[in-house]
């Protein structure tokens, strides 16, 4: 997988600097980031989305243990196939890993799996009362923090509009490795956001995660964030999630962007 780790800002500069736009009004910007619901609504065909974290830290402290996590430039790219479908390839470029024990820390440095998904908007990509979209994924092992094994999974994600709100749910089922005892399994998760308009350009979201492991432990999760659309086709974004039991991940805090060519 070096030569794809290699080759990616090129191609990312690349795509940005041939991509050109399509005749005829764009739909609102839509992006799955930073909240961890999907949303339903696709790339326009034709288009470019590229959804960024900047920079990413995670913290989790247990049984005496402190694991850190930094991600530079988790990226996904996405394009629209059709007016209702497009395609996404995800993945950070430069993980660091820190455990700190004892007084030592030990770090790994390396860049992630490759994940291979695709959005199928069933309904309201171009407005209505609701919308709702399909999210099948492949994840293909890659770098040092891989588990070398290929692993898949389909969101269903669900948008509407309460009293103003912008209301979404989201279902996710995933089929991965398990490895205490080596054999393929399920877990999966749900979430449910609410968001909302600040200001004219300024928005904010709290959101539910819940997450089922591999061994059926039920994690529960609370994420909030804001948004800023410099323009119809760029957004910045800054967003944060911390777990409601000893079990889940202390917290992880983000930033980073949307843009659309």
């Amino acid at each position: 997988m070096q030569p794809l780790l290699t080759y990616l800002p090129f191609g990312l500069l690349s795509v940005c600097l041939s991509s050109a736009s399509n005749a005829g009004e764009l739909r609102p910007l839509a992006a799955d980031r930073p909240d961890a619901t999907e949303s339903p609504q696709t790339v326009d065909k034709g288009h470019w989305q590229i959804e960024t974290s900047i920079l990413g830290f995670a913290q989790d402290k247990r049984n005496g243990m402190t694991s850190r996590r930094y991600e530079v430039f988790n990226t996904n790219l996405k394009y629209g196939l059709t007016d209702s479908m497009d395609i996404h390839f995800v993945m950070t470029p430069y993980v660091k890993q820190e455990i700190e024990q004892a007084g030592v820390t030990n770090s790994v440095s390396s860049y992630s799996d490759l994940e291979v998904r695709s959005k199928i908007n069933l309904w309201g990509n171009d407005g209505g009362a609701s919308a709702m979209a399909l999210l099948p994924y492949i994840k293909l092992p890659a770098g040092d923090f891989s588990n070398d094994k290929t692993e898949a999974g389909m969101i269903v994600t669900y948008g509407t509009e309460l009293s103003g709100f912008g209301v979404g749910v989201q279902a996710q089922l995933d089929y991965v490795h398990d490895e205490t005892e080596n054999e393929m399994t399920f877990a999966g998760s749900y979430t449910a956001v609410l968001g909302y308009d600040i200001a004219e350009k300024l928005g904010g979201y709290i959101e539910y995660i819940g997450e089922y492991d591999v061994d059926a432990n039920y994690i529960p999760y609370a994420s909030f964030g804001l948004t800023y659309q410099a323009d119809k086709n760029l957004q910045w974004d800054v967003g944060s999630k911390q777990a409601f039991t000893d079990d889940g991940q202390d917290f992880e805090v983000f930033f980073g962007f949307t843009q659309r060519y």
